[in-house]
């Protein structure tokens, strides 16, 4: 065990005695992951305002801009929110400028997702559409 914040110690042997046993590197199981996408809030707006992306692949909501926003699913008139059914709403909660959000979006379909100043205002929107995974 090791105390809280310190790094744990592996030997050498244990980690070619894994190998050998036929246990993954974790950078080996990595080639089958996507790399994230990332969207930007910069002071003009969302940056692309349309992604398309493969189910299950983390998208990241970058805050550019100078000041706390908020990243969070459009809400539409009935109550609901625009993402697919099933789907959970983006939320980032306040992002301070420089501050990143991701989100793993795993259900196909489309999220519309905006920007929100400090006081609720929207200021900008991008859509994400997510396909099937190949």
């Amino acid at each position: 065990m090791t105390r809280a914040g310190a790094p744990a110690r592996v030997s050498t042997a244990a980690v070619l005695a894994a190998v050998v046993a036929g246990v993954p590197a974790c950078a080996a199981g990595d080639a089958d992951v996507p790399p994230p996408v990332e969207v930007r809030l910069t002071t003009a707006g969302f940056e692309p305002v349309r992604l398309e992306t493969a189910a299950g692949v983390e998208v990241r909501f970058v805050n550019g801009s100078e000041r706390p926003q908020r990243v969070a699913s459009v809400g539409l008139d009935d109550g609901e929110v625009a993402v697919p059914a099933g789907a959970d709403p983006v939320d980032s909660g306040r992002l301070v400028a420089g501050a990143t959000h991701a989100e793993r979006l795993a259900v196909p379909g489309e999220y519309v997702v905006e920007a929100l100043l400090d006081g609720a205002r929207t200021r900008a929107i991008v859509t994400i559409e997510v396909k099937e995974s190949p």
